[in-house]
């Protein structure tokens, strides 16, 4: 029964007597290691387009979802870190072995005839794969990928005549997007997949057509005792043998790394991100830097486009000039241009490990990462309902402090670190206990008033103040519990909350600080201009200072110049000022410290 079903689909296919052909293929001038070289990369293909159909079952293609899907194969899905791993560094084994088959088909001038069109085809097959990496590491959506591939479709855009119209189709528009992202998913995963199969098919026609082209020098026939080496399984073993080397330190370099690097969702307005391409590429980013500005577009398609065309008029040349000249110089050129690819690719690396604002930045990068995929994973937190993007949105650590960063530390130092000239008090533990002690012990400090002299009441007060320091730690204890005022309290709310009036520091604060201080219903004030102190250091205080700063309760007795700039709504929206209260009191996640 079974015979009789193998003779039915061999009468039907055909694909048996097929296979057969390709299996029992003589080999006269015996088997090769450097014949394994497009079998091994035929291999690898296959894992990626299995690793690749295995992702797109989880991924989802949009600006807002794209990371978090990403983020779930990685870290959610099962067995997804290793599907992703395998995806990732099977792309740069793609890169590696498509080189080394081009060279070694070179070497072999394998481009006479008849294998002309095997030769050219290969050479689209090398192009398609060039494609495939730089649609590919966009598609998560992450910092490097948004960068650059921002960075790829300028220079793209920057071709005489035709460039800007590439970027266009390529971006989708003006703006980095949904469009961006669709297109160069719809290009991975379907244009050019079938043109890769279309192509690569043809190319396994004719290569066993036309069969392994032998060495110049190597013997032909069968041996002297008579066996003559076929396909399998004489070269089946050496390419059986390359493929497992190959899939295990593509394994292990998986296990290594625990899966694939995913940076922080894509942020368009972080100009300080200093965009790398992939390893494989680095040859030509370098190579740029000598073809500045408007010269851009010789480094990145003038040069590359001269190499393909050479290549392809390989086998025309070889007609009209002496074959081994041609290949001679063909070798040569090849061992120059790999050379060159290594200085340049050496150089890059080299020049990144000089640069101390590529350090920051990539540190900066990782940190960020780490931040985005704890953020991501914790049960209080996860990715919110608008998207990735939002991620750091609403985090007070990332958020407020890039606010805290870009509105307030002109004036304000934090930590010690200000932007500018600092001519306001350090924001560092703001309203804390030990603030609040820092400033009564020496309110002359650069940290509190020393840098503020339209400020100088708390200065002039501890000039003539009795207290001695126990008083000072009762009256900083005190100054404390503001902040736990709770929002909707009223100063009679808070006088009559059990253990108010009863702290140490109660009266002392009532005699010392309550003759400038004036709280509506529990201290007169008038000495010496200065704020009212209900409910100071607490969110809605803070909230007061920054949307209206000259109010008469708080700055108003100041001079326009010397007053803290308002921030109103229209440039600084409720939540990034409660991501700016959050961040100065410490109100966010900690991240657990990296373990070794």
């Amino acid at each position: 029964m079974r015979k009789l079903i193998a003779e039915w689909f061999e009468d039907r296919t055909g694909l048996g007597s097929r296979l057969r052909a390709i299996r029992e293929e003589p080999l006269p001038a015996g088997p090769r290691w450097r014949y394994a070289s497009g079998s091994a990369l035929l291999a690898i293909l296959l894992v990626q387009a299995f690793t690749g159909m295995m992702m797109t079952t989880a991924y989802s293609a949009g600006s807002s979802t794209a990371w978090g899907s990403v983020y779930y194969i990685e870290h959610q899905m099962w067995m997804g870190w290793l599907i992703r791993g395998l995806h990732h560094f099977g792309s740069q084994a793609v890169m590696v072995l498509a080189a080394v088959h081009l060279l070694q088909v070179l070497f072999a001038a394998a481009y006479r005839a008849p294998r002309e069109v095997n030769w050219w085809l290969g050479l689209v097959l090398l192009g398609l794969l060039v494609g495939f990496g730089h649609t590919g590491y966009q598609l998560p959506w992450d910092q490097k990928g948004y960068w650059a591939t921002k960075v790829s479709t300028n220079i793209a855009g920057g071709a005489p005549v035709i460039g800007p119209y590439i970027q266009t189709v390529l971006v989708g528009g003006v703006e980095y997007g949904n469009q961006t992202l669709t297109r160069f998913y719809g290009l991975h995963v379907v244009i050019l997949p079938t043109l890769l199969a279309l192509t690569l098919g043809a190319h396994l026609a004719l290569r066993h057509r036309h069969g392994l082209k032998p060495p110049e020098d190597a013997p032909s026939g069968p041996r002297a005792d008579g066996y003559v080496a076929t396909y399998f399984p004489d070269q089946t073993f050496r390419n059986a043998v390359v493929v497992t080397g190959i899939l295990g330190v593509l394994f292990g370099l998986v296990l290594w790394h625990g899966g694939a690097p995913l940076d922080a969702p894509a942020d368009p307005s972080s100009a300080d991100y200093e965009a790398r391409p992939e390893w494989y590429f680095r040859f030509l980013y370098q190579m740029l830097k000598y073809f500045p500005g408007h010269l851009e577009w010789v480094g990145s398609i003038a040069v590359p486009g001269g190499l393909m065309t050479a290549l392809a008029l390989l086998p025309i040349l070889d007609k009209f000039v002496p074959s081994k000249a041609l290949h001679v110089v063909a070798c040569g050129t090849a061992f120059l241009v790999v050379g060159g690819a290594t200085f340049f690719t050496i150089e890059s690396f080299y020049k990144d490990s000089r640069s101390e604002s590529f350090i920051a930045s990539r540190e900066k990068a990782d940190a960020d990462g780490k931040r985005a995929i704890f953020l991501a994973s914790h049960p209080d937190f996860g990715i919110p309902p608008e998207g990735s993007s939002y991620l750091f949105r609403y985090d007070p650590l990332t958020r407020g402090s890039f606010l805290l960063e870009r509105k307030c530390l002109s004036c304000h130092s934090y930590d010690g670190k200000a932007e500018g000239e600092q001519s306001a008090p350090e924001l560092k533990d703001f309203g804390s206990l030990a603030w609040i002690r820092g400033l009564l012990e020496d309110p002359a400090a650069d940290a509190y008033y020393g840098k503020v002299p339209e400020c100088d009441g708390m200065i002039e007060w501890k000039k003539t103040t009795k207290l001695d320091a126990k008083q000072l730690d009762q009256v900083a204890e005190f100054v404390a519990t503001f902040a736990r005022i709770p929002e909707d309290h009223t100063v009679d709310d808070w006088l009559n909350t059990p253990g108010v009036t009863e702290h140490p520091g109660y009266d002392l604060f009532v005699e010392d600080c309550g003759k400038c201080h004036m709280i509506d219903g529990f201290t007169d004030g008038g000495l010496r201009d200065s704020p009212d102190l209900f409910a100071w250091g607490s969110p809605r205080w803070t909230r007061r200072m920054i949307r209206r700063p000259s109010e008469p309760s708080l700055y108003g007795y100041l001079e326009d110049q010397q007053r803290m700039p308002a921030s109103p709504r229209d440039e600084m929206p409720d939540r990034d000022v409660d991501m700016i209260i959050r961040y100065l009191q410490g109100d966010y996640l900690p991240q657990p410290a990296p373990t070794h």
